[in-house]
């Protein structure tokens, strides 16, 4: 039986993935009518919030608590063509190469069978740790949509670490204005034991840990925190990996790996009371280090998935 110490530090490692994989509730109707007045609404909300936010760039981030649901969503502006953005946001293979960047990812693989692609990521804390000592958390990845001007996926697991359930994240991009403009939900249902875990960690190494977004009027001044905090944090580092894949693909892909990382690092330091975990140094080892494990455990499982499975 894994004791409760030993299980709080896997939920600890487990945290990041949570607010990854987990957002508000989907589109009703993957590419409907409506979809590119709705982001080029998200693209005035965004240029507003590069003045009035607390980023300083194109980027808004909300989260809600309920009793039943965990749910965050950010939304951002890409300024890089859309249908290249639209080509990496689609391939398992790219998902692999921006969530590794995260500090409690561990690993990433991809597989196809039949119809689905399945891809696995392998959970810990912020420190090294080899994949077969993670947490392996399989997600069906599927897209949705993929045309000229828009393009959705998700990746969902109907159960995951703790006995929670209804892991579900789902991506959206379109063209707007030659941009690309990008919305990220998710969501979970906790479990019991989930959340007595979280209950530990945020009155403990989490209690000082802030988000982003402000506290409501009437509140008390300053930035959430707890468990809104928590998803805060996470989905923005999602976030900022993606912006690090994103924008170190005109390099030669033998200078990829090492530019991604410094960037990711870099960008994620841009917000020290949120996002630092660790220094550089150690960062840049640790993840050099789980590179080679990931790149070990892809090659035994083929580089190349089955065709992507559309809903």
């Amino acid at each position: 039986m894994v004791s409760f110490p030993r299980l709080l530090h896997l939920e600890l490692g487990a945290l990041g993935l949570w607010c990854l994989i987990l957002v508000l509730p989907p589109p009703t109707t993957w590419g409907a009518d409506g979809v590119l007045p709705r982001f080029s609404g998200y693209y005035k909300e965004l240029q507003e919030a590069t003045d009035n936010g607390p980023f300083g760039l194109p980027l808004q981030v909300r989260s809600e608590e309920r009793e039943d649901r965990i749910s965050a969503e950010i939304f951002g502006i890409f300024d890089y063509p859309f249908q290249a953005f639209a080509g990496l946001l689609t391939q398992p293979a790219s998902w692999c190469e921006f969530v590794s960047l995260t500090p409690n990812i561990k690993a990433c693989t991809f597989q196809g069978n039949g119809k689905d692609v399945i891809l696995t990521l392998y959970v810990g804390w912020k420190g090294y740790r080899a994949p077969e000592s993670a947490s392996a958390q399989p997600y069906r990845f599927v897209v949705h949509s993929r045309r000229s001007d828009y393009a959705a996926m998700s990746v969902s697991a109907a159960e995951g670490l703790l006995g929670t359930r209804a892991h579900r994240f789902d991506v959206e991009a379109a063209n707007v204005a030659g941009k690309t403009v990008f919305a990220m939900r998710s969501s979970y249902e906790p479990s019991a034991l989930s959340k007595l875990v979280t209950t530990v960690y945020l009155a403990t190494l989490g209690r000082e840990k802030i988000g982003f977004s402000r506290v409501p009027d009437g509140a008390q001044v300053g930035h959430v925190r707890g468990i809104q905090g928590m998803i805060e944090r996470n989905v923005v580092r999602y976030y900022l990996a993606l912006k690090a894949f994103v924008d170190t693909q005109g390099l030669p892909t033998g200078r990829q790996f090492e530019a991604r990382i410094n960037t990711a690092y870099d960008l994620m330091d841009t917000y020290p009371a949120q996002l630092r975990l660790m220094e550089k140094t150690e960062y840049l080892d640790v993840k050099r280090r789980e590179r080679m494990n990931q790149v070990r455990l892809q090659q035994r499982i083929g580089s190349v998935a089955s065709p992507v499975p559309r809903s």
